[in-house]
This record gives C-alpha cells, sequence and structure tokens, in this order.
C-alpha cells in the first residue's frame, strides 16, 4: 500500500528558519516542522526530498506543481486555491518586535494604537501571512506607518538591531529561533500585545500531489495529535506543553 501512496520521493520546500526547519552545521536537516513531517512520511511509507529554496519562492512551486509540500504555512483563500491544507500543528502567535531598550517607547495595547506613535518603519518578511486581521492592516496601514518588506526574517531581525527599522511583525517561536543564532547585542524582545492566528499547516500542492495522499498525510498528522507523538515532539522543541484548543 505504502509503495502505491508514494510511488516517487515528494519534494518538501524549506529555508533556514529554525526552529522550525534548518539545516545543522552537520548538514542535518532538523527543526520541529521537519521532525512532524518526517514521523509521518514513516507513518506512510513515504520518503522526502528536501530541497531548500526562499519562502516565496516555495509557495512560487507549490502553485506550479514543482515542489510537493511546504511547510509552516498559514491558510489564506489565495493559497486555498492551489494546495490542500493538512490538519494543523504548529500554533501561531504573531507579535511586534523591537530594540529591547526601546520596548518602552512603544505603547501598545491593541493594534489601534500603532496610529498614534507617530512615524516609524515596520518590518515585514514578503511571502508571510500573519492572519486576517493583521494582513488586511497591513494592506491600509495608518498614514504614520511605513511598511518596508524584506526578504527573509533573519535579514529582517538584523535590521531590527541596527535600527533600520522601528518594529518587526513575527511570530514569536521563530523570530526567538534565529534570534538565538544572531548577536546577543543590541538585544531584541516583543511587545506585550500578541495574536493567536491559528496553526500553521503543511500544504500539499493540488498540481502534484494526489488527493488520496494528501488525505493519508492529513489522516497521520491527526493521529500523530491523538497518540501523543506531536504534543511529545511540541515538548521537545519547545520545553512546553503543546497547547490545547
Amino acid at each position: 500500500m505504502a509503495a502505491g501512496l508514494c510511488p516517487r520521493p515528494l519534494s518538501v520546500g524549506w529555508d533556514q528558519w529554525p526552529p522550525f526547519h534548518y539545516r545543522t552545521t552537520q548538514g542535518r536537516m532538523a527543526g520541529y516542522a521537519v521532525e512532524v513531517l518526517n514521523a509521518a512520511a514513516q507513518r506512510l511509507g513515504c520518503t522526502l526530498e528536501y530541497r531548500q529554496t526562499p519562502w516565496p519562492r516555495t509557495l512560487q512551486q507549490l502553485q506550479t506543481g514543482q515542489l510537493d509540500i511546504a511547510m509552516q504555512a498559514l491558510k489564506t483563500p489565495a493559497r486555498e486555491r492551489f494546495a490542500w491544507f493538512a490538519s494543523g500543528y504548529s500554533p501561531t502567535f504573531i507579535r511586534f518586535w523591537a530594540r529591547a531598550e526601546r520596548v518602552d517607547r512603544w505603547k501598545v495595547r491593541r493594534l489601534e494604537d500603532i496610529g498614534r506613535l507617530g512615524p516609524l518603519t515596520l518590518g515585514v518578511t514578503r511571502g508571510d501571512s500573519f492572519g486576517p486581521q493583521l494582513d488586511a492592516w497591513l494592506r491600509a496601514p495608518p498614514a504614520n506607518v511605513r511598511v518596508e518588506v524584506g526578504g527573509e526574517l533573519e535579514g529582517n531581525l538584523r535590521k531590527l538591531q541596527l535600527g533600520r527599522v522601528d518594529l518587526l511583525l513575527a511570530s514569536g517561536n521563530a523570530a526567538r529561533g534565529i534570534l538565538s543564532g544572531l548577536p546577543a547585542k543590541p538585544a531584541v524582545a516583543p511587545l506585550a500585545l500578541s495574536w493567536y492566528v491559528g496553526d500553521a499547516y503543511f500544504v500539499f500542492s493540488r498540481g502534484s500531489v494526489p488527493e488520496p495522499l494528501f488525505r493519508a498525510f492529513d489522516g497521520a498528522l491527526r493521529e500523530m495529535k491523538r497518540d501523543g507523538t506531536l504534543p511529545a515532539i511540541y515538548r521537545r522543541n519547545f520545553a512546553e506543553a503543546y497547547p490545547v484548543d
């Protein structure tokens, strides 16, 4: 059955984005998303082939069927037109980040407060989605906010450290993972305000992945939640319990 289900290796797009997916100094693929996807593939007898591509290109190749799977994606109507979304596996919280010594300067209790802060430059990563509310806000930001789109989260965090942007939008675990590999100073810290935007997903190209194969992966992920495998992987990577709905 497994050979018929996965007659060829499945290609998976990735970029260097700890703690979710990255290559170690020993050349091994690692990270929370990688561990979860590998475990699901093993249950189905499928082989995965990881291909390093920038996130915007990963989405493009998923749309054209050149890649089979992408990791750690938020669900949007545009993406649902070309991709299947398997059961969510990665609870995602979005935060504003700032230089630590400037956090007290940004008095933000609600999103509307950003429009009252005076002129500022806000960094975002190209291709990222931040949930419906923030995505809509970014399409028509307040007049005082200049949105600067950068290629990768690591580069945007460096811009924040160097003072080239005032604030940065990013998920909590992703930012912490990348900051662990950057210079410790200037320190970067999140503002108090956060948004739970739902789970991140593994997404499967509608152009290259048959629906029965997608359904099998979806079922494997649901089973991993029920039998404790997925929560155990989460705890191993983040040292805390898997959030319960």
